[in-house]
């Protein structure tokens, strides 16, 4: 899957993940390859991410989550 995470000022992070575990409003949810079109609203906490390479974590304040066909775009607050 390909993930962009923005703010209002820059790109945080770009590039393929495995997965995504994002905490939203009802609790923290994984995203993995071919989820159905989702958007959620996250709180605070951190977003995971696992690509082959790489396990992260951002600290986020909130903001949005969208997936739509493999594409996961993130809008922080």
């Amino acid at each position: 899957m390909k993930i962009r995470i923005i703010s209002f000022h820059k790109i945080l992070y770009q590039g393929n993940i495995i997965s995504i575990i994002a905490p939203g409003i009802q609790g923290y949810f994984q995203i993995l390859k071919n989820h159905a079109p989702f958007i959620s609203i996250l709180k605070n906490g951190f977003l995971k991410l696992e690509s082959k390479d790489l396990k992260k974590k951002i600290k986020i304040e909130g903001g949005f989550l969208q997936v739509k066909k493999n594409i996961i775009l993130v809008i922080l607050q």
